[in-house]
């Protein structure tokens, strides 16, 4: 299955914060140095667990990744919500 990691602004369902997640996933990311495929592989391989509101936390490595996935049929739609070292 293919996996889009979207960092950019989008009217994501219920959830309003789209423009300022997606300002704050930027600066985290260029913060602390982790590029599209360090996050790609934390979503393919690190150890999941899912909080109340429905997003999803990989730690993997260094680092944990707070995300929003979206599945349809052909491919995942992930939304970064921020980036946390461990």
């Amino acid at each position: 299955m293919y996996i889009d990691i979207n960092f950019g602004f989008r009217n994501l369902r219920h959830w309003k914060d789209s423009k300022k997640r997606s300002e704050h996933i930027a600066n985290r990311i260029a913060l602390r140095g982790i590029g599209k495929s360090q996050i790609l592989e934390a979503i393919k391989r690190g150890a999941k667990r899912i909080r109340s509101d429905g997003s999803i936390i990989a730690e993997y490595r260094w680092f944990k990744i707070i995300y929003r996935e979206f599945k349809t049929k052909k491919f995942t739609k992930v939304y970064p919500v921020t980036v946390i070292e461990i």
